[in-house]
């Protein structure tokens, strides 16, 4: 990590390292944050959104990169208009800490002039190699006393709504921005590949006001 670093890092000893890789440290050129977890030393990785798969990102009609100081990376994606709204982040379990349970959230904001982000559940997924994806539904956000909370399921056929008046799906984080959990999957020994994924391709509603950051993998307790 010292070495994929995007700026030197100085130490005289492990234990001044170690304190120094627990703070999020641009590494592989700015498009990955990495960083120690302090109580148990296990890795957390935020891909930025230039390290995603972000459908017609480069068009910017639909989409448009911009600075902002609120973010760690030097661009975020903003989504100006779309009906297909659909990203995915990929990353190799042998990059994370075997024998740990992780989750992947996508990072995100909601400008203030928003629309379309809640006229349709989104589709949740998580999926490590060739296995049984980890899935779920769930309303970006909005305000309709009827939409509810959406439980994830281990399944890669069935998506089950249950009710949940407490727990709210988008969340505020430590920072400034707000996430939504993903999925969650357990990493063994073999280095597979992980695939996460949001999407919202059936309504054809156009959708707006969406930023993105990225998507974190950090582990689960």
């Amino acid at each position: 990590m010292v070495s994929r670093s995007l700026t030197p890092l100085n130490f005289s000893s492990k234990k001044q390292l170690f304190q120094s890789l627990c703070n999020p440290l641009l590494i592989d050129g700015g498009k990955l944050s990495f960083n120690l977890e302090k109580s148990s030393g296990k890795k957390s990785y935020l891909l930025s959104a230039r390290a995603l798969s972000i459908t017609w990102s480069n068009d910017p009609i639909y989409w448009c990169w911009v600075h902002t100081t609120e973010s760690r990376f030097s661009e975020v994606a903003v989504l100006r208009t779309t009906h297909w709204l659909e990203i995915e982040g990929k990353i190799k379990t042998g990059m994370l800490s075997s024998n740990t349970k992780y989750g992947a959230y996508l990072v995100i904001k909601i400008r203030h002039n928003a629309y379309g982000l809640d006229l349709e559940k989104a589709e949740l997924s998580v999926q490590v190699g060739d296995g049984q994806a980890w899935t779920g539904l769930a309303y970006l956000f909005g305000d309709n006393p009827d939409r509810k909370n959406v439980e994830h399921v281990r399944s890669s056929s069935r998506l089950i709504e249950v009710d949940d008046d407490e727990e709210q799906i988008l969340r505020e984080r430590e920072d400034v921005w707000m996430e939504i959990e993903l999925g969650e999957f357990f990493n063994g020994d073999d280095d597979q590949e992980v695939k996460m994924s949001f999407k919202e391709v059936k309504s054809y509603h156009l959708k707006g006001g969406l930023v993105v950051e990225g998507i974190e993998v950090r582990p689960k307790h």
